[in-house]
């Protein structure tokens, strides 16, 4: 099945793959690349006007000028979550973060990014810090929400929805509370907060109902949205889906509906395995496994990196018994090209993911259209007793064959399909490819010159108007 965060890829490729307009350039001789005027001025403006990777590559620019450059590290930070790529976020925000440790927006930044990397414990301490520092509750209540939802407390969860809608309307606050309302059992309260969403034909409102329904029991109806919304390829993916949410805990909903994942997607950073000959006395062998490293924090509160997380990316868990190595230092250039280098290579496997998706998915369609054809158009035998060029004209020809061999046509039907450039005039079916030549040889004696076809399965053969 293709899961919602499959989805998120394919609408991150969406974003990044827009192309960037060009503001005041001016290029050298050298061709060198064009010179932005007042680049944060841009960045800000691309932000406001909802374009975020407009936003990070006017923020990148600066960055590569004033890798210190504490606007533009906050800034990056926010347009790279804006664009979904959590891991870039955490990288520019922690940059930040060293150089104003004391920043509560900064950290706010940090706990969002947390959320994404469905981290709730650590991003609920970020949010805390982030108060504590000034940062209005309200600003950071939609992602704390979240966060709530992620630890199965959804009381509180609901509490910081409803923050940011009695403050001004906010139509993913209100589908977030509608759904955490679902996760909590309230079917009834949660579909009423999605109604006037629902009223204005928000595509995302129907998909949350959808979510709604399946979480609260109702499966057929959750099914009835998802055809409604979605593609049907990806509707019949989804079927599965719905059908699990409603047996899953508080959390677990949480991380299915908002990430796609389920509990055994999660997995164990260790494995216990023994050797096939080992001796008696040798002890079992620990395999290390990939995982995403949690996160630590040092005195004041600063979320601290592991060494192998330089360009914001998932690493590995060292294997027992090794040391890890200590953490590299990047100087100002080298952070900028492993910046560089990590959205590249986010954008390339977006792109690669989604152009799996949409294969397979194009894929199945196909051969789910196939095996519908087949299965209404098994191999069946006829006669071709005429054919023409221009398929409207095939009734005149029945009328004429039918008028010179009355006798041999009495109750049969003309039925038609193409062959090369023309249309065959076919009778039948017949029962078997023997009964198709036995007439054949009939008519043959009659005057009656045609020949028996068999069309495969899946060949569509339609009746003669």
């Amino acid at each position: 099945m293709t899961s919602f965060s499959s989805l998120r890829a394919l609408a991150l490729l969406l974003v990044l793959a827009t192309p960037l307009p060009v503001v005041g350039q001016a290029m050298d001789s050298a061709g060198e690349e064009p010179l932005i005027v007042n680049p944060m001025v841009s960045a800000r403006d691309a932000m406001a006007r909802g374009d975020p990777a407009e936003a990070l590559a006017r923020y990148l620019r600066v960055l590569a000028r004033d890798p210190g450059d504490l606007e533009a590290l906050s800034g990056a930070g926010a347009a790279a979550l804006a664009v979904g790529d959590a891991d870039a976020a955490i990288n520019f925000y922690v940059r930040a973060e060293k150089i104003s440790p004391r920043d509560g927006r900064i950290k706010a930044g940090l706990g969002s990014a947390l959320v994404q990397k469905e981290q709730p414990r650590a991003a609920l301490r970020l949010f805390d810090n982030a108060t504590d520092l000034g940062v209005p509750p309200i600003d950071v209540a939609l992602d704390r929400g979240l966060a709530y939802d992620l630890r199965g407390d959804n009381r509180k969860a609901q509490a910081e929805y409803a923050l940011v809608t009695r403050s001004r309307p906010d139509p993913e606050a209100t589908r977030r509370l509608a759904l955490s309302l679902a996760m909590s059992g309230d079917r009834v309260s949660a579909l009423a907060i999605l109604d006037p969403l629902l009223r204005k034909r928000d595509i995302a409102a129907w998909r949350a109902r959808a979510f709604v329904l399946a979480m609260t029991g109702d499966a057929p109806g959750a099914e009835a949205a998802a055809y409604a919304v979605l593609p049907r390829y990806q509707a019949d993916a989804l079927k599965p889906f719905l059908a699990r949410l409603p047996s899953l805990k508080a959390a677990e909903k949480a991380a299915a509906v908002h990430f796609g994942h389920f509990p055994e997607d999660k997995v164990p950073e260790m494995v216990q395995t023994s050797p096939v000959a080992a001796p008696k006395a040798s002890p079992p062998t620990t395999v290390a496994r990939p995982s995403t490293p949690r996160p630590t924090f040092d005195g004041d509160g600063r979320l601290v990196l592991r060494s192998d997380a330089l360009s914001a990316k998932a690493g590995s868990v060292p294997a027992a018994g090794v040391q890890a190595e200590p953490p590299v230092v990047l100087s100002d250039p080298q952070q900028k090209v492993a910046d560089q280098r990590s959205l590249a290579e986010d954008r390339r496997a977006a792109q690669k993911r989604a152009a799996a998706e949409k294969a397979a998915a194009e894929k199945k369609a196909k051969a789910k259209e196939e095996a519908k054809a087949r299965k209404s158009n098994p191999e069946r035998y006829w006669v071709q007793i005429a054919s023409g060029a221009y398929r409207p004209d095939l009734d005149k020809e029945w009328d004429k064959q039918k008028g010179r061999f009355s006798k041999l046509l009495s109750g049969r039907t003309p039925w038609t399909t193409p062959y090369k450039s023309t249309n065959r005039l076919l009778i039948g079916p017949f029962a078997s490819k023997s009964a198709a030549q036995d007439w054949v040889n009939d008519a043959r004696k009659g005057g009656l010159s045609s020949f028996p076809v068999t069309t495969s399965s899946g060949q569509k053969v339609d009746p003669v108007n």
